[in-house]
């Protein structure tokens, strides 16, 4: 696993810090943040919101996405499947604010919580089965399914996109033919 730190765009990190940074005797606005490096494989910011809630996930979930997937010794994700997520948000035209990324593995939340917390419009479940998250239903990969005000976009995982191998591509056709249908692109 690599714990090599990447590069995120200035927004998501002026996101994460909606006051004034402090660094020794000086205050540095957010503003002048131009491409700082964070490392998303180590633990999670503590941050404190008004609720006094640890952060518990990634982005701003500005349009209410949620984005759920499930790998091992990271706080939310690797480096790698974070740039692949990148894109294809991009090709979505999304970003990481209008996303809230949860990785499984670190926070186990069933979609009663997740709805609680997140009010999620959309559900985008890597590598997960809908009994992971107790939905009463089950759905194949890649059929977008609508409950509760929720659209919920089951996929394999991350991993099995990696690379261009004609597995890899076609998960990843699979995976975009039904964004475009969830988003209607």
């Amino acid at each position: 696993m690599s714990t090599e730190k990447i590069q995120l765009p200035d927004f998501v990190i002026a996101n994460l810090y909606t006051d004034l940074l402090v660094v020794g005797n000086d205050v540095i606005s957010k503003r002048n943040i131009s491409k700082p490096t964070t490392d998303l494989a180590a633990k999670p910011t503590t941050k404190q919101p008004a609720g006094n809630e640890k952060e518990w996930y990634l982005g701003n979930n500005g349009k209410k996405i949620t984005i759920i997937i499930k790998e091992a010794d990271v706080a939310f994700i690797n480096d790698q499947h974070l740039q692949f997520l990148s894109n294809i948000l991009s090709a979505c035209k999304l970003n990481l604010g209008d996303i809230a990324l949860v990785n499984h593995l670190n926070n186990a939340l069933v979609y009663a919580d997740l709805k609680q917390k997140l009010q999620p419009k959309f559900i985008i479940a890597f590598d997960l089965q809908t009994k992971e998250i107790q939905l009463p239903f089950t759905i194949p990969n890649y059929q977008v399914q609508l409950h509760d005000n929720c659209k919920f976009l089951f996929a394999s995982s991350l991993k099995t996109m990696e690379g261009d191998s004609q597995e890899a591509k076609l998960e990843k056709s699979k995976l975009w033919a039904s964004l475009k249908n969830m988003f209607q692109l």
